[in-house]
């Protein structure tokens, strides 16, 4: 009875947190992979009739071959799928298919049918409940609500798979029509399926929402071969696509696996720009920090106009106190691309750190450009605090560290720092106003949380 309850328990914990699941994951940044991304996306979503400027691209450090889309036009990439793709072309398939469930409405009506399902799996928990108080026993209610559960999976599973297939068809669509072919598709469709035969068969394997890699496989290749359709691949831009991969990849292999690992897979032998950024990124990782130094300068001498390269220079020269000699490199890799956020936020915190005035001056001038970001970043509002406690605007730092610890969910801390901003700031200031709101709005949850109690 035990090990029956806890599997249902299991179930319905899914029920209840599966569309949330993004909130979850062990999010990644990269200035360099994000965009990449994004530039394997916009043609996909271009010939899909979506705004490619609307894309959010997401990284999941997660070492499965996965990506996922949410509402909102976000798409979710696991590290895994790249490092495990042998080139663009399998990510670019996989991209293709979450451009088919976004396209085809499919995640607004996951969220529905997800809805449908709770409800449906809510129920027969009262009816199981309302049994066994008429005298049906615990026996009964357990029945009633793996009955429900059941159904709901069951309704929501075959939705599901559903979906998939007519992704699947998109995706085929897509890729023709963006000048590619299906060996991406073949290809890790197959690798899918190796992974599929490593995975352990009992979690929740009746309830599985995929069809399986070879079924969608077959699917796919009887069906082309039916319609004896034509690809024409632009080989131009899918040059440009594999070379982007392989620096995305060599990246993420010498951020995320162990030295010994990365130096087999790029030896001192290969001196393709890939290799040389891995080995460069694994020597600063192990703490050999002149040797990581030389070679990313040796990079930069080659390829002077590349930002990356200037952006990892500062990246290493701050984390080993040098944020004085930091800020040159990172200044020079926002000059190269000057809409990028996370750089520039290197550079502030440089700035910051170099703690004179002109360097103050400078960085709060650039965190005035992130105004409307605040919300998606935290680590603004910190940076806000610290410039202000430095140029001792202490009122003003107190209300950014309350803006901070909000975002963060910390509402005690946003409270406290809400009221020292409150009482120091002067009288109807907007930041004073804000601090205002802020207490009241924790306030207002603390009471109502004891009142429900």
């Amino acid at each position: 009875m035990m090990r029956r309850a806890v599997l249902i328990l299991g179930v319905v914990f899914w029920l209840l947190i599966g569309a949330a699941r993004a909130e979850s994951l062990s999010l990644v940044r990269d200035e360099e992979i994000e965009r990449t991304l994004s530039f394997y996306l916009t043609p996909l979503f271009e010939k899909a009739g979506l705004d490619p400027h609307a894309i959010a691209v997401h990284l999941v450090k997660d070492d499965t071959i996965n990506a996922f889309a949410a509402k909102g036009q976000h798409v979710f990439v696991h590290t895994g799928l790249i490092l495990k793709a042998d080139n663009a072309q399998e990510i670019i398939a996989v991209l293709a298919h979450e451009t088919g469930h976004i396209a085809g409405g499919h995640v607004v009506r996951m969220y529905e049918n997800m809805r449908v399902a709770r409800r449906s799996m809510l129920l027969s928990m009262v009816l199981g409940a309302v049994a066994a108080a008429a005298g049906g026993g615990a026996d009964v209610a357990v029945g009633g609500l793996l009955g429900g559960v059941n159904s709901a999976q069951s309704v929501f599973a075959a939705y599901r798979r559903s979906e998939e297939n007519a992704a699947d068809q998109v995706a085929v669509s897509l890729l023709k029509r963006t000048g590619h072919d299906l060996s991406g598709l073949e290809a890790i469709m197959r690798k899918l399926k190796t992974q599929e035969s490593y995975q352990s068969t009992n979690d929740f394997v009746l309830w599985r929402s995929h069809p399986a890699s070879q079924e969608r496989l077959e699917m796919i290749l009887s069906q082309q071969r039916q319609k004896k359709e034509h690809f024409d691949p632009d080989y131009k831009r899918i040059a440009e696509e594999n070379a982007l991969f392989d620096r995305i990849r060599a990246k993420l292999f010498g951020f995320l696996y162990p030295t010994k690992k990365t130096l087999e897979r790029y030896p001192e032998t290969d001196s393709s720009l890939p290799a040389r950024y891995a080995r460069a990124i694994a020597a600063y990782k192990d703490g050999l920090f002149q040797e990581a130094l030389a070679q990313i300068n040796a990079l930069i001498k080659d390829y002077p106009d590349d930002p990356y390269f200037y952006e990892l220079k500062g990246q290493i020269l701050f984390e080993t106190g040098r944020a004085a000699q930091a800020a040159e490199p990172y200044q020079k890799a926002v000059s190269l691309l000057p809409d990028s956020a996370l750089m520039r936020l290197g550079l502030i915190q440089a700035q910051i750190e170099k703690d004179d005035a002109d360097s103050l001056e400078q960085a709060q001038e650039s965190l005035a450009l992130f105004t409307n970001m605040s919300h998606e970043i935290p680590l603004i509002w910190r940076l806000q605090a610290v410039v202000y406690g430095r140029t001792g605007q202490q009122g003003l730092a107190s209300y950014a560290l309350a803006e901070y610890n909000l975002a963060l969910g910390n509402k005690k801390q946003a409270e406290s720092f809400a009221e020292r901003a409150v009482k120091m700031l002067p009288e109807g200031m907007p930041a004073q106003l804000r601090a205002q709101d802020i207490l009241q709005s924790v306030q207002d949850k603390k009471h109502k949380n004891t009142e429900v109690r």
